[in-house]
């Protein structure tokens, strides 16, 4: 195993740069997330509910395109679809130079969504491909770990420049960082035996042509980590808020990431050495107690304490799910997996956003995180007893009849 890993690299050209255009969507989605409000209420004399509008029309211009994303990848020239879709992607970044009116905002954001879903599921697509199988895991945790990194540097540096030069200034960052995206994944060509799409008969247009059932069980399970996820994403900085250190909420975020980041080399070998229930059981018990630390917490020591168990709970589960997504079907099928995937992903952090933010209105924060613990069980349950049990052989399968 030794000397076959050691022949095989990881750290390509093609994969760093994919996994930079993924980080640069990912820190343009974070600075706009953590600074358009601020903009639209300031600049714009918006309410809070046309600040909340920027964020509800990204996510229906990216749920939109999320299914169509995996076809039109694996359909078509991905090498042309790397170029159409970061190209693009810098473009209507840009256009946030040009808002005579915050509906102009909203436009924008729309269709930033729907080039955000494109983009993402593009690059994730390729950077899996080019992956040697026997470091499959490894791979996928480190090129996941490009969006952790940019979790932690998309609000600091957006706030940063908001601050100090103003929302002209941030507009340029933002569309000179998406430039940055579409050169390092464009720099290094992919290789024309991947690009090329497999030649096959005509498919009716049916939903079996857009969700790949096979990877149905994977991405339910990243519907559950994603619902639960929403609840530290959208309401740990409002929870901190209310406690009077909102300003630390920045540092939870660092610490929840950075423990990711150290961590992700160990993930991926354990998960090429061992397999998958290796990291879920594990991560799932991490995850769990992170969230019923975060239900007794009534000020910021507790927070922060639950800060690197979750990330070491999430940094071991998310990666797992979208290698396992991916390896159930064969190359020609590797699109419509991932934005498969991500779909679900994006499901759940919207169906978790609205559902919680109900529970926080009638409850408290407490009794939600409560309750998101129940839910990550209830995940850490389903896993277990039926998506391991039924699914885990076929993912074997596949994977043998690649290598």
């Amino acid at each position: 195993m030794k000397k076959t890993m050691a022949k095989e690299p990881l750290w390509t050209p093609e994969f760093t740069g994919y996994g930079i255009s993924s980080s640069v969507f990912y820190i343009v989605q974070y600075i706009m997330v953590s600074a358009l409000p601020i903009i639209i209420t300031l600049s714009y004399g918006g309410t809070a509910f046309d600040a909340g509008m920027t964020m509800t029309c990204f996510q229906i211009g990216c749920i939109l395109c999320r299914p169509f994303a995996g076809e039109l990848i694996d359909s078509l020239n991905k090498k042309k679809m790397l170029w159409f879709s970061t190209g693009l992607f810098f473009l209507i970044t840009a256009a946030f130079n040009f808002s005579p009116s915050m509906e102009y905002l909203f436009i924008y954001r729309f269709f930033q969504g729907m080039l955000f879903a494109i983009g993402t599921t593009t690059v994730a697509t390729v950077a899996v491909l080019i992956l040697p199988i026997s470091r499959k895991g490894e791979g996928v945790g480190y090129f996941a770990m490009f969006v952790n990194i940019a979790m932690v540097i998309g609000p600091f540096f957006g706030l940063l420049i908001l601050d100090s030069f103003g929302d002209s200034a941030l507009f340029i960052a933002c569309a000179l960082i998406g430039l940055a995206g579409f050169y390092a994944a464009n720099r290094k060509p992919l290789p024309e035996a991947l690009a090329l799409p497999k030649p096959k008969k005509h498919k009716k247009w049916n939903l079996a042509r857009f969700i790949e059932y096979r990877a149905l069980p994977w991405a339910l399970m990243g519907l559950f980590m994603s619902f639960t996820y929403s609840g530290i994403l959208v309401f740990v900085p409002i929870m901190m808020t209310t406690m009077g250190v909102g300003t630390l909420a920045s540092y939870f975020f660092i610490i929840f990431a950075l423990t990711i980041v150290v961590t992700r080399p160990f993930v991926g070998r354990i998960y090429d050495y061992y397999g998958a229930s290796y990291l879920i059981y594990p991560g799932y018990i991490a995850f769990i107690i992170g969230m019923a630390i975060l239900s007794l917490a009534q000020s910021e020591p507790l927070i922060f304490i639950a800060a690197p168990i979750l990330g070491l709970g999430y940094g071991a589960i998310a990666p797992a799910f979208q290698t396992l997504s991916v390896q159930v079907v064969s190359n020609e099928r590797a699109g419509a997996a991932t934005a498969t995937y991500f779909l679900f992903l994006d499901l759940g952090i919207g169906i978790g956003s609205i559902l919680l933010s109900m529970i926080v209105s009638a409850f408290s924060f407490n009794m939600m995180y409560w309750i998101n613990t129940l839910v990550a069980g209830l995940g850490l349950f389903l896993y277990h007893f039926v998506v391991r049990a039924k699914y885990q052989v076929k993912v074997e399968r596949v994977k043998n009849k690649k290598s």
